[in-house]
């Protein structure tokens, strides 16, 4: 099981490390010009360590201190809060990780086979596109970033 762990951690570092495009083949460019709000914020926005251009050094020292909750925060909390009638409390850690099979599935750039993932959610299904389409989504490295902490255990 670790070690099944480790190689999922490792694939998803050096998919980080190489810049690699959403699976439809586009890049993101979101990630390239440094704007880490697709609602069309400055990155001052937010948390610098929620920013789309982590390296694979700052992925392996992810927490839910210094980098999580920020990015829960920033992505999922608009809709999954205490008023969450599912009970999918984002933005406490033990629900998130309770989840974490499930968000991982969603919000990935693309799934494993081995992870087991139905079919839904879809990869990049997760933040659901709000009515308006203003709710900030992640970029492709922020979505690359949650996998590898996920698969390194939600610390």
């Amino acid at each position: 099981m670790k070690l099944d762990l480790f190689l999922v951690l490792l694939l998803v570092l050096g998919a980080c490390s190489s810049g690699s495009s959403s699976p439809s083949g586009s890049s993101d460019s979101g990630a390239a010009s440094g704007d880490s709000n697709a609602a069309g914020g400055d990155a001052a926005d937010g948390p610098p360590s929620v920013g789309d251009d982590a390296s694979a050094s700052d992925t392996a020292s992810d927490t839910w201190d210094n980098w999580g909750q920020a990015f829960f925060s920033k992505y999922c909390v608009e809709c999954h809060s205490a008023s969450d009638s599912t009970g999918r409390d984002f933005t406490m850690k033990s629900i998130v990780v309770s989840n974490a099979p499930t968000i991982r599935c969603g919000v990935c750039n693309a799934q494993d086979p081995s992870w087991g993932c139905a079919a839904s959610p879809h990869a990049q299904q997760f933040p659901i596109d709000d009515t308006n389409h203003t709710n900030p989504k992640p970029a492709s490295a922020e979505r690359d970033r949650v996998v590898a902490w996920i698969a390194a255990g939600c610390l």
